[in-house]
């Protein structure tokens, strides 16, 4: 998570009665979207949201604040993440917590992993980075593997997707999406 070290999140565990309860509920939940909830609530405090605000209306809230007082192009990475993304990051956090409790008998599947290639891969997000409009008017026409801040997707902070005119999202350095020779 960008911009979110390790001692401020010691810190708001420390010092923040709602976080501590999030970490509680976390700790003793069985059912995923129990899981999803609370990692959503601590993420969301991180971030210095206000509780239970969703990570999707904080998002819109920072890139809204963002774009009134920048003189460049908000970051797309500096936002908090979304919901989505959110949800996989929190499942795979429980199941690692989980399995250093000796408790791994939980399938890496269901919960923020997938197999490609062989391997275990996470799960960032199963949703688009941004509305298909905006993802429209970004994209990139490079025509090497758009390792380098030249590539328009990449300078903007989003991986290439296919809206873009040589790669397509799937034939570059800048996306994340791999073949899946399970399917």
């Amino acid at each position: 998570m960008f911009g979110v070290s390790k001692a401020a999140t010691l810190k708001k565990f420390g010092e923040h009665d709602f976080v501590k309860t999030q970490a509680q509920l976390l700790c003793n939940a069985n059912a995923k979207d129990d899981v999803i909830s609370a990692g959503e609530n601590i993420i969301s405090s991180l971030y210095n949201g206000a509780p239970y605000e969703g990570l999707n209306v904080l998002r819109y809230r920072k890139f809204a604040a963002r774009v009134l007082t920048n003189k460049t192009c908000v970051q797309i990475h500096t936002l908090p993440p979304t919901s989505n993304a959110a949800s996989f990051h929190s499942q795979r956090a429980y199941l690692q917590m989980k399995m250093w409790m000796n408790k791994d008998n939980l399938n890496p599947c269901e919960w923020g992993w997938k197999v490609a290639n062989g391997n275990l891969v996470p799960v960032k997000c199963t949703m688009d980075a941004a509305p298909s409009k905006l993802l429209n008017i970004i994209r990139c026409n490079c025509k090497t593997n758009c390792d380098t801040k030249r590539c328009t997707c990449r300078k903007n902070g989003l991986e290439c997707s296919v809206a873009c005119g040589e790669c397509k999202g799937t034939g570059c350095t800048n996306s994340s999406k791999t073949v899946d020779m399970d399917d």
